[in-house]
């Protein structure tokens, strides 16, 4: 039988998922409570053969009475406590959300999954489909250090030390005056790309991610000026570099190559397994995820996962929107875009 647990319930929800062996901050009830775009649930299906969760947030459909289910910003997913679930469990935990998608007049699922869990495409298979969207870059922290550097780029190697010669200097954000710093470079920053209006976190959003999740800033000073840093987590052996920034007048030193380069030490210094650094700006082959490629030859796979329930509301909802236009775009689900 399913269990639904809201994020409120973070004891219950966090007992659940720290019991797996794969897991990362996005799966957590603290980071789920973040997002206010939907109800924050953890769908939980013990079973005699093995344990599955999805973490969801189920959003109203405005105008209807219909739902449809989401993911939280970054790589989520589901998880399982197998390796190598077994079909007949598997195929309970499917006709289990079903089930309760039919309950909640859920039209469509969609979720970005993990780079680093690649099991998890075997516990979505046979409910909707699996897309590959791009690569993303880690960094194998297991790896003598001297090893990891190895892997930088020739002129990445060359930039770093050059930052270090000129003063930059890193380090962690200590009070609420280096926070703000941080988010006004962020701001900064989403503004320089035309980013969506989803990126433009809320003030409060900073101040309640560093105080529920383990997690720090790192700011690179120059001239005494905070002028780059990198907002990164910690859980289960895995650093993600959730959020970083650069001042505009700044770009061209490139400061943050230096931010990660330390995070990557501090990580490798408290024997953690991977730095993910992630992909480029919206799952795109850009500019970003060149400069990300520079600090490693680790790559992963990022996937979606989308699944159309209910097919008949799902076209209802397209036809309303678009009439004959329908535009062409893999955006899911469709009637959203």
């Amino acid at each position: 039988m399913l269990e639904i647990i809201p994020a409120n319930n973070s004891k219950r929800w966090n007992e659940i998922v720290r019991s797996l062996p794969e897991y990362d901050f996005y799966h957590l009830a603290e980071y789920h409570g973040l997002d206010l775009s939907g109800k924050a649930l953890l769908l939980h299906f013990p079973h005699k053969k093995g344990t599955f969760v999805l973490p969801v947030l189920l959003r109203e459909i405005d105008g209807t009475d219909y739902r449809d289910i989401t993911s939280v910003y970054g790589y989520a997913g589901p998880l399982s406590s197998e390796n190598n679930p077994d079909p007949e469990a598997l195929r309970s935990f499917h006709e289990a959300l079903k089930h309760y998608f039919d309950t909640q007049r859920v039209v469509s699922v969609f979720s970005r999954l993990h780079p680093l869990f690649e099991k998890q495409t075997s516990l979505v298979d046979d409910l909707g489909k699996v897309t590959d969207t791009n690569l993303t870059v880690g960094i194998d922290l297991s790896l003598p250090p001297a090893e990891q550097r190895s892997q930088y780029a020739h002129s990445l190697k060359n930039d770093i030390n050059r930052l270090n010669k000129s003063g930059l200097t890193i380090k962690k954000a200590e009070n609420t005056e280096e926070i703000d710093w941080f988010r006004i470079l962020y701001y900064e920053s989403m503004k320089r790309v035309n980013a969506a209006e989803m990126y433009y976190f809320p003030p409060s959003y900073f101040y309640d991610f560093l105080s529920g999740i383990d997690s720090e800033i790192r700011l690179a000073y120059y001239q005494g000026i905070p002028i780059s840093g990198s907002l990164f987590t910690r859980c289960n052996g895995i650093i993600q570099v959730h959020l970083s920034a650069t001042q505009s007048d700044y770009l061209s030193l490139s400061p943050l190559k230096s931010v990660w380069d330390q995070i990557r030490i501090f990580g490798t210094e408290n024997q953690l397994k991977h730095m993910h650094l992630g992909g480029g700006f919206g799952g795109k082959n850009d500019s970003l995820l060149a400069f990300k490629a520079q600090f490693s030859k680790q790559r992963f796979m990022f996937k979606v996962w989308s699944y159309i329930h209910n097919r008949e509301m799902y076209e209802r909802f397209v036809k309303e929107k678009f009439g004959r236009n329908i535009p062409e775009t893999a955006f899911f689900p469709l009637y959203r875009f």
